[in-house]
């Protein structure tokens, strides 16, 4: 038997994630793979699609149709093509009805959902004040804001100022706000991909993209998908807790990785959209598992903003599964809700 090794590429920069998943691909002696792997490029990331097929039957287009269901979401979602469904809908006039796609709706209500459970610490329409302290894709200059700059922003900022018509797919804004899904649209499209397995009877797979999971059934040879939440530090790929996910869908979000100083003073890359400004909190990652990929995805970004004792308050109200590693002298400390509990390894 042949062994080579397969690992999931993470994803860097503003919206990091930091999960990865070390898997075999097994070939036996036919010389006919055990498992399937498909990879490439999608919303400015990389993502990686495995299977055990088992008894199900393969597509030889499989790889393609992948491919073009993500290629398709990405021309939707995306903020650097003027012409996507996102940027039409962003410079739409205001307080004026616009038709939207289903997965448009679908996204701007897993996002309401999560504004709403949040308190507004997860606003996909924080973007201008990302890009006013320099973490957006403007250069940076790494200088402190004007308060009274950072007060006109604020303005512009609040996913309340959207009204979703579910009835009529429509939706209007009644502010001019800029809508950047990225933080829930990556999720989507990994559930976009399962779904689209699952209606081929492929139920053994892990799919991800730029970091973010979902999972079902086993690997080859009946061994169950095994996950590792990454350790803050600067080395990629150092385990902090070992994971056995199950059927669910896996987000984690990080603050280790981006944020200048000045004078003396760290500032991060993840912006309170209530207040405008970076986060001061110790909170370094926030990993949740749950049904869905995007609603995973939007709620570790919105408790990566509240800090790990207001997170951790809201996901055992809720009985959300949520691990959080706090920055602590030279090391982190775990924390996690007891939801999460059954998720993790011992190994």
């Amino acid at each position: 038997m042949t062994v080579l090794f397969s690992s999931i590429t993470t994803k860097t920069g503003p919206a990091a994630s930091f999960l990865f998943a070390c898997t075999l691909l097994l070939a036996g002696c036919s010389g006919q793979a055990e498992q399937v792997v498909i990879n490439g490029v999608t919303m400015g990331t990389t993502y990686e699609v495995k299977i055990a097929p088992g008894k199900a039957k393969i597509p030889n287009d499989l790889s393609s149709r992948v491919q073009q269901a993500l290629d398709q979401l990405d021309s939707r979602f995306t903020t650097y093509s003027p012409g996507s469904e996102l940027e039409q809908l962003n410079r739409g006039e205001v307080m004026q009805d616009i038709s939207v796609s289903a997965e448009m709706l679908e996204v701007l209500q897993v996002a309401d959902r999560v504004y709403q459970l949040t308190g507004g610490a997860f606003d996909p329409t924080v973007g201008p004040l990302v890009n006013l302290w320099g973490f957006g894709p403007d250069p940076s200059s790494s200088e402190i804001p004007p308060k009274e700059t950072i007060r006109r922003q604020l303005a512009r900022v609040g996913l309340d100022k959207l009204v979703v018509n579910t009835d009529g797919n429509s939706v209007r804004r009644t502010a001019d706000i800029q809508l950047d899904l990225s933080a829930v649209a990556k999720g989507f499209a990994v559930d976009a991909v399962a779904e689209l397995l699952e209606s081929m009877g492929i139920a053994n797979y892990l799919v991800e993209v730029g970091g973010e999971l979902r999972l079902r059934g086993t690997k080859a040879e009946q061994q169950p998908w095994r996950i590792a939440i990454e350790s803050p530090s600067l080395e990629r790929h150092a385990v902090q807790q070992a994971m056995n996910p199950g059927d669910a869908a896996v987000a984690t979000s990080g603050d280790y990785r981006n944020y200048f100083e000045k004078d003396g003073k760290r500032y991060s890359h993840t912006i309170d959209p209530r207040t405008g400004y970076p986060v001061s909190h110790h909170l370094a990652s926030v990993t949740v598992v749950a049904d869905t990929t995007a609603f995973a995805d939007a709620l570790a970004t919105g408790l990566m903003v509240m800090g790990h004792e207001a997170a951790l308050a809201l996901a055992e109200k809720n009985d959300l599964a949520v691990y959080l590693l706090v920055k602590e002298n030279d090391g982190c400390k775990a924390y996690s809700s007891p939801a999460f509990g059954r998720y993790l390894s011992g190994e």
